[in-house]
């Protein structure tokens, strides 16, 4: 059955641009996977990325790999045909190394299904000579990677545009030196120990209070501790681009294009704002030379960050790229950035959809999360879009998040029903009316916040908040987006997880992705890791890496939101730090 995958596999690379193909002698060959589908991993720019930073090296020969399409799976597992790289259609077995660019947590059995698909023992303990070593970056594998800990050989914490290429070279390197290939194996994770922002889980041992908390985290054989994250330093020598264009993406053959690295709102909810510290923008130069560079594979490019209408000198950079010839386009923008030559751009550039996410239906609510947005300038930023003419737009909201109460779900009705008056008042043509839709997504606690300690609403409860928000705005023609309680929870379970959490992803394997079977059997209960709050004593799964927050800065921020002590003590707390 394998030549129907070979032939698929060379249809889609007939339809990109970008993509390198490279003879394998004498490099080192790397299966870059994303563990979900082609049109998904795809619209990723850090997966992207990474296959454009390893292919630039003359020793290394990178091809990508994907989580077979929905209607390929059940074929792949009846058949046996392993999980075949893109640019040569090569089993993965077959290379020196799989790496996994992970972004969500609930890929993580998609991970170990391609694993197995491939014929790889999912195991790390289990591989040994004449099987891939196995490693994993993206922001899963420095945010928390301890429930993929029994599974992965290292992880790369932090930015892998340098550390990748190491890694890798330091394989060849080691290999080359020793003949016996056990041998070259072990002396290769040693030698891991001394790279900058790699984790080698299986030197580090876990002990655990008979509450199932984690007690201490015991590093061996010399290795560090913390474990420190990796960051550009100057992120301007560094193009993080879209290196291939592709129709099949969620982005339709657009470009991709960050403009700089974290946020420095700092939302409490908000991991990727802390983890990323610090703000790092590129200078409008260094973004014009990449922009170059995906200007040649087509006009239209999406600028991204963190926060990308926080961008010092947005306007200045918008007209700039307009002036190349280029077509922008932002996937969201800050209400209380967004300004007239932005928008104005955007539409120039054939923008249909403008998104801007208050994240709370409450002035009250946003304080506590620290999104810092009065209904004031909430409602102006609304007005400006109501005025350009857009087509669509967008609102944004996060329910179940700490504090919230029933008025600030009749918040977000009350703020999506006034946004809807504001357009129509400004729109007399009825031609010219846009589209309102309500994104709605379920906030889960994640590591390295100020509501790492927080417990997650409940399911059944979110689940009755967003019927509510349904059935009313219905009622009004404003149509709502949401995601499913149910997978939030377990993006809840694995993000907040220790290395007991890989029992339970070992059982969905076995399972078939029976989660209600796997927590079952699991002896362990999942509301332990979700549904909890913390106090702040405990010691997190992830309390032995460093990624450039203060745990300190994160416990005032959780006091500040929840009110537990007074602001002159907070403040006193602040000066001492």
């Amino acid at each position: 059955m394998s030549w129907q995958f070979r032939d698929k596999a060379r249809k889609r690379l007939a339809a990109e641009t970008g993509a390198v193909i490279k003879d394998w002698g004498g490099r080192l060959s790397v299966a870059l996977v994303f563990p979900n589908t082609y049109y998904v991993g795809m619209s990723n720019l850090g997966f992207q990325t990474i296959y454009g930073v390893l292919n630039r090296r003359a020793d290394i020969v990178c091809e990508r790999a994907f989580l077979p399409d929905p209607n390929d799976l059940p074929i792949h597992e009846g058949s046996g045909v392993p999980v075949l790289s893109l640019e040569t259609q090569r089993p993965l077995r077959e290379f020196d190394c799989v790496a996994f660019s992970t972004t969500y947590e609930n890929d993580y059995l998609n991970l170990l299904h391609i694993l197995a698909l491939s014929a790889i023992p999912v195991r790390a303990r289990d591989r040994g000579p004449g099987q891939p070593l196995v490693s994993m970056g993206g922001v899963c594998a420095w945010a928390n990677p301890e429930p993929l800990a029994d599974f992965i050989d290292w992880f790369f914490l932090g930015e892998g545009e340098e550390s990748g290429p190491e890694a890798f070279a330091l394989w060849q390197e080691v290999r080359r030196a020793e003949r016996d290939e056990a041998t070259a194996r072990s002396e290769f994770f040693r030698a891991l120990l001394q790279v900058e922002g790699v984790y080698v889980p299986h030197f580090y041992a876990v002990r655990y209070h008979a509450d199932g908390t984690v007690a201490e985290v015991l590093p061996q054989g010399g290795a560090p501790l913390p474990v420190r994250k990796r960051r550009l330093l100057r992120t301007d020598e560094h193009d993080t681009i879209s290196v291939i264009r592709t129709p099949d993406t969620e982005f339709g053959g657009m470009g991709l294009l960050e403009v700089g690295k974290g946020c420095g709102r700092g939302c409490r909810f908000c991991m990727e704002g802390e983890i990323y510290r610090p703000v790092r923008h590129r200078h409008i130069p260094a973004i014009l030379r990449a922009a170059e560079a995906t200007l040649r594979q087509g006009e239209r490019i999406g600028l991204v960050g963190a926060c990308v209408s926080d961008y010092p000198w947005i306007d200045d950079l918008v007209a700039a790229l307009r002036a190349k010839g280029a077509d922008i386009s932002l996937s969201s923008v800050r209400a209380d950035s967004l300004s007239p030559g932005l928008v104005q751009g955007l539409l120039d550039s054939g923008t249909q959809t403008l998104t801007i996410a208050p994240e709370a239906g409450t002035e009250r609510l946003r304080t506590v999360i620290h999104k810092g947005l009065s209904d004031q300038r909430l409602l102006q930023a609304v007005d400006l879009i109501a005025a350009s003419g857009v087509r669509r737009v967008k609102l944004y909201f996060m329910i179940g998040q700490p504090s919230e109460a029933e008025e600030d779900i009749a918040g977000i009705i009350d703020l999506a029903k006034t946004t809807r008056h504001r357009i129509l008042k400004a729109r007399r043509d009825p031609a010219s009316l846009a589209e309102l839709t309500v994104g709605v997504s379920s906030f889960v606690p994640k590591p390295w916040t100020a509501f790492q300690w927080c417990a997650m609403a409940d399911v059944k409860a979110l689940d009755v908040k967003i019927r509510t928000l349904t059935r009313e705005l219905r009622k009004v023609g404003i149509h709502v987006t949401h995601d499913v309680p149910k997978w939030a929870y377990l993006q809840g379970v694995l993000a907040r997880g220790d290395r007991h959490a890989g029992e339970l992803l070992r059982l969905a394997l076995a399972y078939k992705a029976d989660w209600k079977r796997a927590f079952r059997e699991w002896p362990r209960n999942p509301d332990f890791y979700a549904c909890r709050e913390r106090p702040l004593s405990e010691r997190f799964p992830w309390d032995h890496f460093d990624v450039g927050t203060k745990r300190e800065r994160l416990e005032t921020e959780y006091q500040r939101a929840m009110g537990l002590v007074p602001e002159r003590a907070i403040r006193w707390k602040a000066a001492l730090a």
